[in-house]
């Protein structure tokens, strides 16, 4: 049999903060069995089987709250996962959709018609240089190799902005 201080210093060591009020609550809760001994102040005695019990199923508590925890976190991070990948599928088709539209403007530029960056960008036709170095810059930084975009359209697209800028 232990006392309410010898239990708080044996859950202590189990790793379950305890001290002696709060050992002396579970007992009043009936979470953990102890016998009542009356003297000029009411003290508990308990048994070291039921001690082991209680740790066990503290422990035991904890643990699950943990893994439920852990449960949630991985649910995030696979819908998180699932979001990235839809948002890199979106990247690459955007870029093989701009591969396309690249290659169709050069076959046209070559068969002797003019070459339209506006329309490569999507932007009206009488757009100014300035607009269109602007719109050129942000498609160089999305597709720049250090973002994880492809190289070779981006040496494309650089050639293309550098025959704009002179």
């Amino acid at each position: 049999m232990l006392t309410v201080r010898e239990a708080a210093e044996q859950l202590t060591a189990a790793g379950i903060a305890a001290s002696e009020d709060d050992v002396t609550s579970w007992i009043k809760q009936g979470k953990l069995k102890a016998e009542s001994i009356n003297r000029r102040t009411i003290s508990y005695k308990i048994p070291v089987k039921d001690l082991i019990d209680f740790s066990i199923k503290m422990q035991t508590a904890e643990l699950q709250s943990r893994l439920a925890d852990c449960e949630l976190e991985h649910t995030n991070l696979k819908d998180h996962v699932e979001l990235l990948k839809t948002r890199v599928h979106i990247e690459q088709s955007k870029v093989r959709t701009l591969k396309r539209l690249l290659e169709e403007q050069i076959l046209s530029s070559a068969e002797g018609s003019s070459f339209h960056y506006a329309e490569l960008l999507g932007l009206e036709q009488d757009s100014d240089s300035r607009h269109l170095k602007r719109e050129f810059k942000k498609l160089l930084k999305a597709l720049h190799p250090d973002r994880a975009g492809d190289e070779r359209l981006f040496k494309v697209f650089k050639e293309h902005y550098e025959k704009l800028k002179a």
